[in-house]
């Protein structure tokens, strides 16, 4: 028993995938055992009807548009929301005056439900792509912003002070010392705004699209069809999981000092 304790512990992929499987074999079984329990099948269905209707959804194809719909949209704005988050750290994290005029302004708009404002960028941009990419981007960018700039502040002053007695210019301090610091303060961000992401791409599609995981898991709630919501609210903590687990290797690989 011992020895497979040891197992679980190691940081390994053969090790990390035996502790998803093992998680996941408990929560089906007591899903199922609480099913046997609650025998109303509007509030709570058996583990084998929710993959039932998830292959009925692939047979028919609705899975494939579904799923089309979904990543396309919250993976792109994604994307962008990374790449405009690390650009405003870095600018707010270089200049004290961009930090004291616009931080207050920025903490002001990440405070706004952004969510409760969707019905308005469905009537401003209308249904589709356009307004779920903006509605996601606005929610998974304020992670990014404050934790680049947190991170870039948070270097050590030694470190910074040790590379000015060689000489180093503002480049060489940036890109040797200050943002190799800062990336696994950024990765963490990253992956909270992955979260946000799946979020807010959920109800950008309540609202404004033909086609998405929203738009199924509503659709189904409105004939209350258990098992269809179940199956893909599971296939978006599936997404969830797997940009977790990427992203926390995108940290090892990036900043390996952080396992010693």
């Amino acid at each position: 028993m011992r020895k497979i304790y040891d197992f679980l512990e190691q940081d390994t992929r053969a090790a990390g995938a035996t502790r998803v499987l093992i998680s996941t074999a408990f929560i089906l079984i007591i899903w199922q055992l609480v099913s046997l329990v609650v025998t109303n099948r509007l509030l709570l269905v058996p583990p084998l009807e929710v993959a039932t209707a998830l292959v009925r959804e692939f047979q028919q194809g609705a899975m494939a548009t579904n799923a089309w719909a979904t990543v396309t949209a919250v993976v792109s704005s994604f994307i962008v929301s990374v790449m405009i988050g690390v650009a405003i750290g870095l600018a707010l994290a270089s200049s004290r005056f961009l930090s004291l005029t616009g931080g207050p302004v920025l903490s002001a708009l990440n405070s706004v439900p952004i969510i409760a404002l969707a019905p308005l960028f469905v009537a401003w941009l209308g249904l589709g792509f356009a307004s779920k990419f903006v509605l996601v981007l606005l929610v998974a960018v304020f992670p990014v912003v404050v934790t680049t700039e947190a991170g870039l502040r948070a270097t050590d002053k030694p470190l910074i002070e040790a590379a000015q007695s060689f000489n180093a210019s503002r480049w060489q301090i940036f890109t040797t010392v200050t943002f190799p610091y800062a990336l696994p303060f950024i990765v963490s961000g990253v992956r909270v705004a992955w979260a946000r992401a799946l979020v807010g791409i959920v109800v950008a599609e309540f609202f404004g699209s033909f086609a998405g995981f929203g738009f199924a898991i509503m659709s189904a709630s409105q004939t209350f069809d258990t098992a269809r919501v179940l199956g893909y609210v599971i296939l978006l903590g599936a997404m969830g999981l797997i940009g977790s687990v990427a992203f926390a290797a995108l940290e090892r690989r990036l900043a390996p000092w952080r396992l010693e």
